[in-house]
């Protein structure tokens, strides 16, 4: 009877044992496959909206603003230009290149263009302050200075516009059926698309440029000078890089590409805020980076005495590509 009990014992510690190595198996074989994964998946970024969406990327294909020129396709390394017209905040839905303007009246309009050209058709002069926007379910949102300053919403069927909520705003992302937007004070908060549920998420930092990438969102702190993110609830406030000291930056999913204000460099370094890494030199002292397909689109000093920037282009690795000819 005991040396049953015995047997009983020790096969039931094989047994934990055994569930143990099993489990130290199964969570290093998930480690190294999330690792994998994270090595190989491909660079997307959140950035490019609040640097005045210069450029933007539909597989292999890339759509870029050639500064005050219009904008280009890039296919299978041809070169075809769509528009004549500058374009900012250049979003695709399908087949469709929705993107800002002004005009020869020096309104603000809001265009689109089909990807081959085609179709170019101006939808609505925006009253604003903010050259971004973003469209969902066939709404296109934007803040409006017009009348009584917010957050408004147009449809692209109608075009009959509709307030969301008012407030001073300075900078709102679209985020997962929500906008996530900064007053003039610096406050971060949130209100859904229809305008209910409006919610303060933060009232203790000077928060400025803000990018969502998955559940934290980065922006420049005035007050602490440095690159921040706090989770989309307010809480638990990090500061992610000191050396990144003004509000020119873009969060991708592997990498934050930043400005180097003293140096006026563009560098990179990874989500920690380590391994930071110069890519490129410019003239100019302030300049707005895009990353489509691996390449950074960015503005510098123009070489044309009839504009101020001109768009550059260079590899993420710091190798200089195919010079953009004006």
């Amino acid at each position: 009877m005991e040396n049953k009990k015995k047997k009983l014992k020790l096969k039931s510690r094989r047994i934990i044992i055994l569930m143990a190595l099993a489990l130290i198996i199964f969570l290093m074989f998930f480690g190294v496959i999330k690792l994998i994964l994270k090595l190989f998946s491909p660079e997307y970024t959140v950035g490019n909206y609040a640097n005045m969406g210069l450029a933007i990327e539909d597989g292999n294909t890339v759509y870029y603003n050639k500064f005050e020129k219009g904008i280009v396709k890039v296919e299978k390394g041809k070169e075809t230009q769509l528009t004549e017209e500058t374009a900012y905040s250049m979003t695709l839905v399908d087949d469709t290149i929705y993107y800002l303007t002004i005009s020869s009246t020096n309104t603000i309009d809001l265009n689109s263009v089909k990807t081959t050209g085609e179709d170019l058709n101006k939808i609505k002069t925006l009253y604003t302050s903010i050259s971004k926007f973003y469209i969902e379910d066939g709404y296109v949102y934007y803040v409006s200075n017009k009348d009584n300053v917010g957050l408004y919403k147009i449809s692209l069927e109608t075009n009959e516009e509709f307030a969301i909520t008012l407030a001073n705003v300075q900078d709102f992302v679209l985020n997962k059926n929500l906008i996530y937007f900064t007053d003039n004070v610096g406050y971060l908060h949130s209100v859904k698309l229809d305008g209910t549920d409006k919610k303060d998420i933060s009232t203790e930092y000077t928060i400025k440029n803000i990018q969502i990438l998955k559940n934290r969102i980065y922006f420049y702190d005035e007050t602490e000078n440095a690159l921040c993110s706090i989770k989309k609830n307010g809480s638990s406030k990090k500061v992610v890089a000191t050396f990144v000291n003004n509000e020119v930056y873009n969060v991708t999913n592997k990498k934050i590409y930043y400005y180097d204000e003293v140096n006026k460099k563009i560098c990179k370094c990874d989500l920690k805020g380590k391994k930071s890494k110069e890519i490129v030199s410019l003239d100019a002292t302030r300049t707005k980076i895009n990353i489509a397909n691996g390449i950074i689109y960015y503005l510098d000093n123009s070489k044309d005495e009839s504009q101020i920037y001109q768009m550059y282009r260079v590899k993420e690795n710091g190798k200089q590509t195919k010079a953009i000819e004006y």
